[in-house]
């Protein structure tokens, strides 16, 4: 696979994942294909480096696990550390920690982007009232469906393409006049986001702090006993089974208490 071509796939793989043309529903194309995890799988096959790809995509997913739009505000471009930085940091060879510091100022740079995306979707707007007021419905699709969707190749899609491709030899050389202190302070930097992001998934995820637990044994599992994420995810899998069966026992002693609670309170 010539490299033009690995470019190009990274390039399409990015605009079909972004927030407004992601493919197979929200669920399916941002919020499952768009994950750092499953960016560096595809990455990683697409440039022939799977364990780069996966050792990038799991650090990558650490940090970006707990991000999310609130009301429509997005703060962090997900899709562009997935895919671009991704094929970058492999392309380049970077190490983890100057990938995830690399990525940090990045993705907040094109998350912003979206604004322009949005304002250009009101001129899209004016189209489709007047489609709608003629009547014409190729008037409509060209607003509602072909003039967003070109706005998003220029905007992803060739503008990701070109820095890729060409975007190889000048990060080298921008790595190249940065001085090694500077580096390694971003090393460190990069290596405290997957903190920051499981510290952001806990505090949405645990609702009380009996299951503190569960993130305690899981430390200890790859700490001390030193288990693969594997193993730890069949462990995991089946604590969480096991889990589900309890509250699933549980309903029915619940509706009959409560049932008995109330023939108590007639009597």
């Amino acid at each position: 696979m010539t490299y033009f071509i690995q470019v190009l796939l990274v390039a399409i793989l990015y605009y079909l994942t972004d927030t407004f043309a992601s493919f197979g529903g929200m669920v399916f194309g941002r919020y499952t294909c768009q994950r750092p995890l499953v960016g560096g799988l595809l990455v990683g096959l697409i440039f022939g480096d799977l364990q780069k790809g996966l050792e990038l995509g799991v650090a990558f997913q650490l940090a970006y696990m707990g991000a999310f739009a609130v009301g429509g505000a997005v703060t962090i471009d997900v899709g562009v550390v997935s895919y671009p930085i991704m094929a970058l940091s492999i392309i380049n060879g970077l190490d983890t920690g100057t990938a995830l510091a690399l990525a940090a100022p990045v993705s907040v740079l094109t998350a912003n982007l979206v604004h322009v995306m949005r304002a250009f979707n009101t001129f899209c707007t004016s189209i489709v009232h007047k489609g709608i007021e003629q009547t014409n419905y190729r008037t409509i699709f060209m607003g509602n469906v072909v003039l967003p969707q070109l706005f998003l190749i220029a905007k992803n899609f060739f503008v990701v393409f070109i820095l890729l491709y060409l975007g190889a030899d000048a990060v080298n050389g921008l790595l190249a006049v940065i001085p090694e202190n500077v580096l390694h302070a971003l090393g460190l930097l990069g290596n405290t986001l997957p903190a920051v992001g499981m510290a952001i998934l806990l505090k949405f995820n645990i609702s009380g702090n009996w299951m503190f637990i569960f993130f305690v044994l899981g430390f200890m599992m790859m700490s001390v006993m030193g288990m693969s994420f594997i193993a730890i995810g069949i462990v995991a899998a089946a604590i969480a089974f096991f889990y589900y069966l309890i509250e699933k026992n549980d309903q029915p002693q619940v509706a009959a208490a409560s049932a008995a609670a109330d023939d108590d309170e007639e009597l």
